[in-house]
């Protein structure tokens, strides 16, 4: 019985291993930024994702997390947090902890930083802070959101990134 197990794990780990392997190598065709590249390569995306969907974590598309929300596709991750040109003492605000990947990624680029992340849904802020700190990202600070968006007690930023939708709006 052990020695099944033990087979099916290995076979599990293969498919993760070829998996992320064929996901950077598709990242590598359309995102120019080699620490954009190497920050998502250093961060475990199958530890952010719900256990039945770990084999699918290198899969270039979303995947549920949980409470009618995804964890975005790597793709999207990547492009968006090109775009951002991050510093390594950048303060960034995150809307949408969700699961604390995109959150983790930010944190690689921006060392001497902080990352502030911030989510609505309170199981998925415990999850993401539980996530984050047993991975041992110290620069990231998880969040719950009430009616604000944003997180004006951790203020000023430079960059500000929205990695969730919502139908909530607050006009002050």
């Amino acid at each position: 019985m052990l020695y099944f197990l033990l087979m099916a794990d290995q076979k599990s780990n293969k498919k993760l291993h070829s998996d992320r392997r064929e996901l950077f190598i598709n990242l590598r065709r359309s995102i120019k930024s080699q620490a954009v590249l190497k920050a998502m390569e250093r961060v475990p995306r199958e530890e952010f994702v719900r256990k039945p969907d770990r084999l699918n974590a290198y899969l270039n598309m979303p995947l549920s997390i949980g409470e009618g929300q995804t964890i975005s596709q790597p793709y999207i991750v990547a492009l968006m947090t090109e775009a951002l040109e991050l510093q390594p003492n950048d303060k960034v605000l995150e809307v949408g902890a969700g699961s604390g990947y995109q959150a983790a990624v930010l944190a690689e680029l921006v060392p001497e930083g902080d990352v502030v992340t911030v989510e609505l849904i309170r199981n998925l802020a415990e999850r993401a802070r539980k996530t984050l700190g047993g991975l041992g990202y110290k620069n990231v600070t998880v969040e719950d959101a009430t009616e604000i968006l944003g997180f004006p007690d951790g203020a000023c930023y430079n960059v500000i990134v929205v990695s969730a939708a919502t139908q909530l709006c607050v006009l002050r």
